[in-house]
C-alpha cells in the first residue's frame, strides 16, 4: 500500500510539472517557445563592403556593430533639449503613434516635433518617422554600405525610432536590408530565418507582412509553428548597430529613453567591388531615397524583388524558368500595358538573363534584372507591337474579304 501511494504521488507530480511546462510555453512572449534563442555574431566595427556582402548579407546573416554608433554625432548630439533647441523642431511635424505595444489597426496622428518631445515620457505613445531633414548630416552611411553604387541605386529609406521605452512591435518581416543603430537606452530584436521557417512563421496578415500573435504570450495551440523554429536574439545598447537581413522575423522591444535610426536598402547579391571606392563623410543627407511602397517601384524593380522573396528562391539560393514564369508573371498581371504577355515572352526573357546558359538563374543574373529588363521590356514591346500590327492586319483583311463577298 505504500508502495502504491508512493508511486501515484510521483505520477500526480509528474503530471502537475508537465501540466505547468505546456501553461509556461504557451505564455511566454515569442522567441522561447521551442528553445532558448541564439546569439548573434557581434564584431567591434563595421567591416568593408566587400566583407560585409561576402560574410553576412549574401548568406542573410544578422549581425551587432558593438558601439560603431558611438562615433556618429547622432550619439553626442541628439539630447531632447538639443532637439528643442532647434528651430525647424517646432515647424516639423513627426508621425505619433498611440499604444507602445504595436497594433497596426490603430491609426497615428502628426504633431510638431517639438511637441512631442514635450508629451513622450508621460503619454502611452512612440514616434515613427523619417529623419528630419535638418538632422540627417548627423548621421553617416556605415562604410559597409558606402558604395557608389549601392548608394545612388538601392536605398530605400530611412526611419527614426523615438520612445520613453516599453515599445514592442508586432512579429513580422520587411522587405528590405536593414542597418538599425541605436543612440539611446536599450532594444531587443528576436529574430527567426526566413529559410528555417516559412509558413511556421504564422505571418498571417500578407498585405502587411506582420502576425497577429500576441507577442507578449504565444499561444501555441493558435501558432503551433512558433514553437518548432529557432530563435535568435540580438541584445542591443546605446552606440550598437545590428543587421538584420532581408526578410527575417523579427519583434523588436525598448527598454528607457529610447533613440534609434536605420536604413533600409533593396537586397543585391551580387559581390560588391567597392573596397577602393568607398565615399567618405557621406552622410543620410546626402542620399535620395525611392521610398518604401513597392508599388511605385519601376517594373525592373518589382521584377526583382519579386524573384528574390519567392519561397524558392530564398531557400535555393537561384530561379527556374517555374519560379520565374509565376513571379514575374504576377507582377506583370499588375502592371498597365503588360497584363497580356504570354508566358513564351516571359521565358524568353529568361533565357536573355541566362548568361551562362545552364537553365536557371543565380544572384548575379538575378541582379542584373535592374540593369538589362529595361532594354528587353523595350525588344518584347517591339515584338508584341508586330503580332499586334500582323493581327490587326489579318482582321482588316479578313473583314474586307467578308464585305467583298456579301456585296
Amino acid at each position: 500500500g505504500c508502495l502504491t501511494f508512493i508511486l501515484f504521488n510521483n505520477f500526480l507530480m509528474a503530471v502537475l510539472i508537465l501540466l505547468l511546462l505546456v501553461v509556461k510555453s504557451e505564455s511566454e512572449p515569442i522567441g522561447y517557445q521551442s528553445s532558448k534563442p541564439k546569439g548573434v555574431s557581434i564584431l567591434s566595427d563595421f567591416p568593408d563592403a566587400k566583407t560585409f556582402f561576402k560574410q553576412y548579407v549574401v548568406p542573410a546573416k544578422p549581425v551587432i556593430f558593438k558601439g560603431a554608433a558611438k562615433k556618429f554625432p547622432a550619439f553626442s548630439k541628439w539630447t531632447d533639449s538639443y532637439i528643442q533647441s532647434l528651430p525647424q523642431s517646432k515647424d516639423y511635424s513627426v508621425f505619433l503613434e498611440e499604444g507602445k505595444k504595436e497594433n497596426r489597426g490603430d491609426g497615428s496622428q502628426r504633431v510638431s516635433f517639438y511637441t512631442f518631445l514635450n508629451i513622450y515620457k508621460s503619454q502611452d505613445v512612440y514616434c515613427v518617422n523619417e529623419i528630419p531633414p535638418f538632422m540627417r548630416e548627423d548621421v553617416p552611411v556605415p562604410r559597409s554600405i558606402a558604395c557608389p553604387f549601392l548608394v545612388d541605386q538601392l536605398m530605400i529609406d530611412n526611419v527614426m525610432w523615438f520612445s520613453s521605452g516599453g515599445t514592442k512591435s508586432v512579429w513580422h518581416n520587411d522587405g528590405f536590408e536593414n542597418i538599425n543603430c541605436l543612440f539611446r537606452g536599450e532594444k531587443t530584436f528576436i529574430l527567426a530565418d526566413r529559410a528555417e521557417t516559412l509558413d511556421r512563421a504564422h505571418i498571417d496578415v500578407r498585405d502587411g507582412s506582420y502576425s497577429t500573435v500576441d507577442v507578449d504570450n504565444v499561444d501555441l495551440k493558435k501558432y503551433p509553428g512558433l514553437g518548432e523554429i529557432q530563435f535568435y536574439k540580438a541584445d542591443m545598447e546605446a552606440g550598437d548597430c545590428l543587421y538584420v537581413p532581408f526578410l527575417w522575423f523579427h519583434h523588436v522591444s525598448s527598454v528607457g529613453s529610447n533613440l534609434a535610426a536605420n536604413i533600409w536598402w533593396r537586397t543585391y547579391r551580387t559581390e560588391m567591388k567597392c573596397e577602393d571606392q568607398d565615399i567618405p563623410d557621406l552622410t543620410i543627407a546626402d542620399l535620395k531615397f525611392m521610398g518604401a511602397d513597392d508599388s511605385k517601384f519601376p517594373l525592373a524593380d518589382r521584377v526583382h524583388l519579386a524573384l528574390y522573396a519567392d519561397d524558392y528562391m530564398y531557400n535555393h539560393n537561384h530561379s527556374t524558368p517555374d519560379v520565374f514564369l509565376h513571379a514575374v508573371g504576377q507582377v506583370l498581371d499588375e502592371t498597365p500595358g503588360y497584363e497580356h504577355v504570354s508566358d513564351e515572352i516571359i521565358l524568353w526573357l529568361f533565357s536573355k538573363l541566362d548568361g551562362n546558359r545552364n537553365g536557371i538563374l543565380e544572384y548575379e543574373e538575378i541582379d542584373r534584372i535592374l540593369f538589362d529588363l529595361p532594354g528587353l521590356l523595350a525588344t518584347e514591346h517591339s515584338l508584341l507591337g508586330m503580332a499586334q500590327g500582323w493581327l490587326d492586319h489579318s482582321i482588316r483583311y479578313l473583314y474586307q474579304t467578308v464585305y467583298d463577298l456579301i456585296s
